[in-house]
């Protein structure tokens, strides 16, 4: 989910993965696959960037998983501990023969 702000002030979340369109005009707006409607206080380049991040965290967390190194990479199980940060192992060539 990415964080929002309406026109009024209030703090919202969205799915990105619902998101349809966003138009920009004296107001931006949130157009989500269900028909509904958002007037938001963010810009489009700041919407896009948060989905960027969004998906990109998706994409680090799977890897992270993938590589066993962490059962909860996005510290969604409540544990009250910070996810630590994970780097790829070194690349080391092959010489085929």
């Amino acid at each position: 989910m990415i964080g929002l702000t309406r026109r009024t002030g209030e703090k919202c979340r969205l799915d990105p993965d619902h998101i349809e369109r966003v138009e920009a005009g004296p107001d931006t707006v949130v157009i989500t696959t269900d028909g509904s409607c958002y007037c938001i206080r963010e810009t489009i380049d700041q919407v896009i960037t948060r989905i960027v991040e969004y998906r990109a965290g998706d994409i680090a967390a799977c890897y992270v998983l993938d590589r066993g190194e962490d059962a909860d990479p996005r510290g969604l199980g409540g544990s009250g501990v910070p996810p630590q940060a994970h780097a790829p192992d070194p690349v080391v060539p092959i010489r085929l023969p």
